[in-house]
């Protein structure tokens, strides 16, 4: 699934073709991590200019407290923490048989859906893994700032006051620490918001998935989600907080998205009821996944009928070995593979007594 981003074997083949409808296509390719496209969102690219415009345009001024070079330097710390918290996701996610086809980056995470295994505890480790990477992340930053101060900081991750504080405006390298852990405090804070993009809302559905089935799990976490992103905007127009308004128009077009893509699937298995569309969404996705079981169960016996038959076929070379050469020409490998061999079946006679 690409959605109208072709890929090809470099970052000229992944051109976006922006559509008003789908918030992933305002995107453009920055590098690429072996097969993978990371793009940047262009709400990601608009936040650095503003940060930058601001801290240049108010410099010195009370209403925006970084200046150039450590609004340069909070910049640089968000895009790598958000780079980490998505890689970490990504290299999870593959290890335990889900997905990711692209990492969209946004300024608070990532923007692509996971392709989630169907094993509920395993979308819940993925889901965890970029909040829990970069949760670490601040904890070790904030260790180094009480290490060399001797103070504990109070990073604020809508604030910059503590890189005022006496302790640490002494040092550059200090302030840099400090503006990396509040960068990180605030994409993992932001990733358990219960709302797509975020973290939180697969995280909720993993949760949920046990409990009502897959179908209705996704659909009861869309709902929550729409109700977080209306809280989070309401709460940040009526506080002034364009960080709470941000998340929450992120949210907002990741959720058309995410319903649109639902419409399709319950018009795909006959429409109706949600009810009945969710029975029988979890009915074929039982059956999909009892015949994967099955097929890898046949895998596995293919493949310890090949493991055994290479087995005998050693086995017979080095009894061909120990009839022409005797049993002193083995090496050691021979003779552990002839004891192997031998305890097998020992224990193949003591059972089937």
């Amino acid at each position: 699934m690409n959605d109208g981003r072709p890929t090809g074997g470099g970052l000229e083949g992944s051109a976006s073709i922006p559509r008003f409808g789908d918030p992933l296509t305002w995107s453009v390719p920055v590098l690429r991590l072996g097969d993978t496209v990371v793009r940047a969102h262009a709400v990601l690219l608009g936040t650095i200019v503003t940060i930058l415009f601001r801290a240049g345009w108010f410099a010195g001024d009370s209403s925006f407290l970084l200046g150039p070079l450590p609004a340069a330097v909070f910049v640089s710390s968000l895009c790598a923490c958000v780079l980490l918290h998505e890689v970490a996701t990504l290299v999870v996610a593959r290890r335990l048989g889900g997905g990711m086809p692209e990492l969209v980056l946004q300024p608070l995470g990532g923007m692509e859906p996971i392709a989630m295994p169907e094993d509920w505890r395993s979308a819940l480790l993925i889901s965890v893994t970029g909040p829990l990477v970069t949760l670490a992340i601040s904890g070790a930053a904030m260790t180094g700032l009480l290490l060399s101060t001797s103070v504990a900081p109070s990073p604020n991750p809508f604030g910059f006051t503590g890189i005022y504080s006496p302790e640490i405006a002494t040092s550059a390298w200090l302030e840099s620490l400090y503006l990396f852990g509040v960068a990180a405090i605030l994409v993992s804070g932001a990733n358990l918001v219960p709302a797509s993009p975020f973290r939180g809302g697969a995280i909720l559905e993993a949760v949920m998935r046990p409990r009502v089935g897959h179908a209705r799990a996704r659909r009861y976490a869309h709902r929550i989600g729409i109700a977080a992103a209306l809280t989070l905007g309401l709460v940040g127009v009526l506080g002034l907080n364009a960080v709470l308004v941000l998340v929450a128009l992120l949210a907002g077009a990741c959720l058309q998205r995410e319903h649109r893509r639902l419409e399709a699937v319950a018009d795909a298995v006959g429409g109706g009821d949600p009810e009945v569309v969710d029975l029988r969404l979890d009915a074929l996705m039982d059956q999909q996944s009892a015949e994967a079981e099955a097929e890898e169960e046949r895998r596995r016996r293919e493949r310890e009928i090949a493991e055994l038959d290479a087995a005998e076929l050693e086995m017979d070379r080095i009894l061909a070995k120990i009839n022409a050469e005797g049993i002193g020409s083995l090496d050691a490998k021979e003779r552990a593979e002839l004891d192997a061999a031998t305890k097998r079946r020992r224990d193949r006679a003591d059972s089937d007594r």
